[in-house]
């Protein structure tokens, strides 16, 4: 019933999305009550709906298991607040309050099409991590705030964000290097470079096992021992990762289709640079760290937020605009029925 309910929002959204224009974002109100009910809906979920949900009640009564240790402090703040209430559903409710309205609030700053952003991230990281990995989803909410910030090459002020980022789920430490990224218009060899790098990743993989065991930092060994673990315990079933899968393949296209109509967008959206960059950064880390599955899919899903953004771009480019925006629609329904029907990351 819940996931139900679920898809009527995600109808409803689509609906406003594909009518959506300037007049309708004149209506705040409209786009409060969608941020509204989204947090309600992820705040008041059912016990058991998603696959963390039992591993964060174990938590709230273990805060000294060896794998609670394992949290970031901002975690143990919260569980310590919710365990001191004595509440645990108070820890599902802090956790949807930072991260719905953080991430409606960066795609209202970054994207021209408010409506359609919201579609793309409901059918896919909504359901990832709001709905299931919630410490990344205030992370993940933190780093799409930040990323007008560093636009507009304020450094320093991005790296705050990027430490609070960290705090929420260490994940975001893999963002590090888009500190020394900018907005600069792309030259023809940055964008020759950037059509490039996928295809090496692709081709012959850079990084190795060995490479990150190397790095001198004891949380990143235990991280790398638990995930090893984690793949011998699972029986295989983070033995492999298929670089090719559809998703994967979806995200390639839509990146050098974007590169193809970089001059065009560019004139329309003064983001266009710096969230190619980091659209590349994000293909070649899935791949890079494929061997490992569990870090690939994490840092995968995590940069991947920029989707939302990036996704409904496409739009534009199609004509009629009503035919772009009905296949982008259609395009996250099919990933929203595949999240739920096929990889049952909700329990129906």
């Amino acid at each position: 019933m819940y996931v139900a309910i679920l898809f009527v929002i995600l109808f409803i959204i689509a609906f406003i999305a594909f009518f959506e224009d300037k007049e309708m974002q004149e209506h705040r109100w409209l786009l409060f009550t969608v941020a509204t009910i989204l947090t309600l809906y992820v705040a008041f979920r059912p016990a058991g709906i998603d696959n963390d949900y039992n591993s964060y009640l174990g938590y709230f009564k273990s805060p000294n298991g060896v794998a609670a240790l394992l949290t970031e402090p901002t975690f143990k703040m919260i569980n310590g607040f919710a365990r001191y209430c004595e509440m645990p559903l108070l820890l599902f409710v802090i956790y949807a309050f930072l991260a719905v309205p953080l991430k409606i609030c960066a795609i209202k700053r970054m994207s021209p099409y408010w409506y359609l952003s919201i579609v793309i991230w409901l059918t896919h990281l909504f359901v990832i991590q709001e709905m299931t990995q919630i410490r990344a989803a205030v992370s993940t909410g933190i780093f799409l705030f930040s990323l007008p910030v560093l636009a507009e090459g304020k450094k320093k002020k991005f790296a705050m964000l990027l430490i609070m980022a960290i705090l929420f789920h260490y994940s975001a430490l893999a963002l590090l290097p888009l500190i020394f990224i900018g907005n600069k218009k792309l030259s023809r060899f940055t964008r020759l470079v950037l059509i490039l790098f996928p295809i090496i990743m692709y081709s012959s993989p850079l990084a190795t096992m060995d490479m990150l065991k190397m790095v001198p930092i004891p949380f990143i060994q235990q991280k790398l021992q638990m995930y090893e673990e984690l793949m011998i315990y699972e029986g295989g079933v983070w033995g492999d990762i298929n670089v090719y899968n559809i998703m994967a393949l979806m995200r390639l296209f839509a990146y050098y289709v974007l590169i193809w109509k970089y001059d065009f967008l560019s004139t329309k959206y003064p983001y266009m640079p710096m969230l190619l960059k980091i659209f590349c950064y994000s293909i070649c880390m899935y791949v890079g760290l494929s061997f490992l599955p569990p870090i690939a899919m994490r840092i995968g899903e995590y940069i991947s937020i920029i989707d939302c953004i990036m996704f409904p771009l496409l739009a534009v480019l199609i004509k009629p605009h009503w035919l772009g925006r009905l296949l982008v629609l259609l395009y996250a329904i099919g990933v929203l029925v595949a999240n739920v029907f096929l990889y049952k990351l909700l329990k129906i």
